[in-house]
């Protein structure tokens, strides 16, 4: 889709025990899984203030380094895969959505990854990192040490903030040895049924609804040009690149991305060639990836997409995180998700032919905001097998002049 277009190409804590009724240490809890974001934290909070156990939560964000490393350096080692065993356990990614955004302020979270211990429900959170500034880093065991140590120091210590279920979460609380799963409950939704139980719209219902919350087909009528800029990062490898998007109706459009490792990037259709720059020289566009470049390069993409996929079907409803949302398939190597509150698409599937054959690649838009009365998403995380682009825009421009010589291919 054409506004997505723009940013696609470019060992204490264990023995700490305060219940004559808890596991020994080391033993896996009922529930021995890494919950996730706003709905798993509320499960969270539920199970310790049954089981009395401490609880782990993780802030993290797909682009941070920091937590790549905490994630494959630091939990997977042993004295951290015996040490999770015996707590609770939640990771949340604060630009998940507004529950998760809420959550993280109450904890007064300013960078990532922020790794807290909560000795017993209702005690002080205390911020464990393993990495430091000058000096080197904690290793695994004695940062393993420290999340024990810090327990201890939590127990003693009456929360300030409010440890409460986020906005939006509704959780049953039980008293029996395995609680019910919490449920997303969000304004005019249905009773509380599975997702894939609960009516279904059809799908053209599903992509009208996408049109409107987008600002509607008159309003992206009405626009024929956009330049937009921001910033790219490669999740653990580099910060601060640079990128401009310049699109021009009905079908003309091209990427300048400037980032570590990749170097320049150019990628452009003039309306009827494709082509693409970058230090290995200048390359035509052809066949397949040609036609996908096409259509990618439509002005008016969004209102458009019933002809671009005339046998897409809508499979129904799915449960991501805290949100519910409509797949619809768009074709035998795409699928697109829709959020069933906003209407507005949060993810993308798609394969497409890389340098080394056949690649699956998975998008996730957030921070929609409206710009000239059309819905734009201004942070795109791009998921490969090798790596994650993080695009966010800074800067959107619409009906500015934008010279039809931009797109053409070198000479």
């Amino acid at each position: 889709m054409k506004l997505i277009r723009l940013v696609l190409w470019i060992s204490i804590l264990g023995l700490c025990l305060f219940s004559a009724g808890v596991t020994a240490v080391g033993s896996p809890l009922p529930e021995d899984v890494w919950l996730r974001d706003a709905p798993g934290y509320a499960r969270a909070l539920e199970l310790q203030r049954q089981m009395k156990v401490p609880l782990v939560v993780y802030f993290y964000a797909d682009w941070c380094p920091y937590c790549r490393s905490l994630d494959t350096q630091y939990l997977p080692s042993a004295p951290a895969q015996q040490y999770l065993k015996g707590v609770l356990k939640v990771r949340i990614n604060p630009e998940h959505g507004s529950p998760e955004r809420e959550i993280s302020n109450r904890y007064k979270v300013t960078g990532y990854p922020a790794f807290f211990i909560l000795g017993r429900f209702g005690s002080a959170p205390v911020d464990v990192n393993p990495f430091r500034r000058g000096g080197d880093n904690l290793t695994p065991f004695q940062f393993i040490s420290a999340c024990r140590r810090a327990a201890l120091v939590s127990a003693r210590t009456r929360s300030p903030i409010s440890l409460d279920k986020p906005e939006g979460v509704k959780v049953g609380l039980s008293t029996s040895s395995t609680p019910a799963k919490p449920l997303v409950i969000s304004p005019g939704a249905e009773p509380p049924l599975p997702a894939a139980e609960r009516p279904v719209p059809t799908l053209d219902e599903v992509l009208t609804r996408y049109e409107q919350a987008l600002g509607g087909r008159e309003a992206m009528m009405k626009l024929s040009s956009r330049v937009a800029k921001g910033k790219v990062d490669v999740a653990g490898v580099s910060f601060g690149g640079r990128m401009e998007v310049y699109s021009k109706a009905p079908n003309r459009t091209l990427t300048v991305m400037d980032a570590e490792p990749i170097g320049v990037f150019k990628r452009a259709f003039d309306g009827h060639t494709g082509w693409s720059q970058n230090n290995s020289g200048l390359q035509s566009v052809n066949g397949d990836e040609l036609t996908t470049l096409a259509a990618d390069a439509d002005f008016y993409r969004e209102i458009k997409l019933r002809q671009l996929y005339p046998r897409m079907k809508l499979v129904g409803r799915v449960e991501e995180g805290y949100r519910e949302l409509y797949k619809v398939e768009a074709g035998s190597s795409e699928n697109l998700y829709f959020d069933v509150v906003t209407g507005l698409l949060t993810r993308r599937e798609v394969t497409r032919r890389g340098a080394s054959g056949l690649v699956r690649a998975q998008f996730f838009f957030s921070d929609w905001r409206d710009v000239d009365g059309v819905k734009i998403p201004f942070k795109v995380t791009e998921s490969l097998p090798t790596a994650v682009y993080i695009f966010t825009l800074e800067d959107v421009k619409h009906n500015v002049p934008v010279d039809d010589q931009l797109f053409r291919r070198p000479s």
